[in-house]
C-alpha cells in the first residue's frame, strides 16, 4: 500500500515539476518579448523626438513606429513561436497529468474504510485490550512464583492462563519485550518499561501505524508512529542486565 502511494506521489511530483518548469520558461519568454518591445518603443520615441527637433515631417516618425526593421520582426516572430511551443507543451503535460490525478483520487477513495471494516477493526481493538489485560494478569501470577523474574516467552504463561481461567480471544498476537527482573525497577519507573507488545502493527484512522504496548505497571498504551516506533521504543524497551551486573 505504501509502495503504491510512493509511486503515485513520485509520478505526480515529476509531472507537476515538468508543468512548473514549462510555465517558468514561458513566463521568461513573454517577459523577454515585453522587454524588447518596450526597448524598441523607447527607441522609436527617441527617433520621433529627434525628427521633431530637426523639423522633419511627422510622417517620418509614423513610418518608424509602424514599420520596424526586418530584424526586429524576425526576432519577435521567433519569440512568439517559442511561446506557442511552450503553451502546447504545457497542454500536453497537463493532459498526461490528468490520469495520474484521477488515479490518485480513485486510490484515496478505495482506501476509505467501509462500515464493515470499521466494525471489524472495532472488534479487533476490543480483543486487543481484553487480551492485553489477561496476559498482564498471567504475568503477575508468574512473577509471584518466580521471584520477580519476567517470562521470556508467552508460552510460559499458558499454565497460569489455564489455572486462573483467563481465556484469550485468539484474535491478537503479542510478544514479550522485557525479560529481566522486577527488582531492576528501583532505578527505572515501572510506567516507563514496556513488558510486551502486539506482534503486528496496524493502520490507525490517522494514517499512521499503531501498536499496543503494555508497561510494567499494567497500563496499556496505543502508540501511533511514523518512524516504525523507533523513538518510542528507544525510551521504553530495556534489555535485562548481563551476568555480573
Amino acid at each position: 500500500m505504501n509502495l503504491r502511494k510512493l509511486k503515485t506521489a513520485v509520478v505526480c511530483a515529476i509531472a507537476i515539476a515538468g508543468v512548473m518548469a514549462s510555465l517558468v520558461i514561458q513566463h521568461r519568454a513573454e517577459v523577454k518579448i515585453r522587454e524588447k518591445e518596450e526597448a524598441w518603443r523607447q527607441q522609436d520615441n527617441q527617433l520621433a523626438a529627434s525628427a521633431a527637433e530637426h523639423e522633419r515631417p511627422s510622417s517620418v516618425a509614423v513610418q518608424v513606429k509602424s514599420s520596424p526593421p526586418d530584424e526586429r520582426q524576425r526576432e519577435l516572430q521567433k519569440l512568439r513561436i517559442e511561446v506557442e511551443r511552450l503553451r502546447k507543451q504545457i497542454n500536453e503535460l497537463e493532459s498526461k497529468l490528468e490520469p495520474v490525478r484521477q488515479a490518485r483520487v480513485a486510490l484515496v477513495a478505495s482506501e476509505r474504510p467501509t462500515p464493515e471494516y470499521r466494525e471489524q477493526r472495532g472488534a479487533m481493538a476490543a480483543g486487543k485490550i481484553k487480551d492485553a489485560s489477561t496476559l498482564y494478569k498471567a504475568i503477575e501470577h508468574y512473577l509471584a512464583n518466580h521471584q520477580g523474574q519476567f517470562p521470556s516467552s508467552l508460552d510460559q504463561l499458558a499454565p497460569y492462563l489455564q489455572k486462573e481461567h483467563l481465556p484469550l480471544t485468539g484474535t491478537n498476537e503479542f510478544e514479550i519485550l522485557y525479560t529481566g527482573t522486577s527488582d531492576r525497577f528501583t532505578n527505572i519507573p515501572v510506567q516507563g518499561v514496556a513488558v510486551f507488545r502486539e506482534r503486528q502493527a496496524w493502520l490507525a484512522p490517522s494514517g499512521k501505524w499503531a501498536r499496543l504496548y503494555v508497561t510494567a505497571d499494567g497500563h496499556r498504551h496505543t502508540v501511533e508512529s511514523d518512524d516504525n516506533f523507533q523513538a518510542w521504543e528507544a525510551e521504553h524497551i530495556f534489555s535485562p542486565p548481563s551476568a555480573g551486573q
